[in-house]
């Protein structure tokens, strides 16, 4: 299992519309998405690619690139 170096990241659950990126790829291209909906055991992403994933919450790695401007973990 991989995790993301940036701990903060994956112990804070990102909210609705939320950018994220994913650190796990088999093509060596990190896809990006927006969070669409999430709760404390998954995550539901819209990619960019047009496809849609569902992460497991504290489980799987990922970063968030950019937060909303009401959520900001402290």
């Amino acid at each position: 299992m991989e995790r993301s170096n940036d701990a903060l990241a994956n112990a804070y659950i990102p909210s609705r519309g939320e950018r994220i990126e994913l650190a796990k790829s088999a093509t060596g291209v990190r896809a990006r998405g927006t969070v669409f909906y999430a709760d404390q055991l998954q995550i539901l992403v819209k990619l960019d690619n047009g496809r849609s994933q569902s992460l497991r919450a504290g489980r799987e790695a990922y970063r968030i690139i950019e937060y909303r401007r009401t959520h900001r973990p402290a």
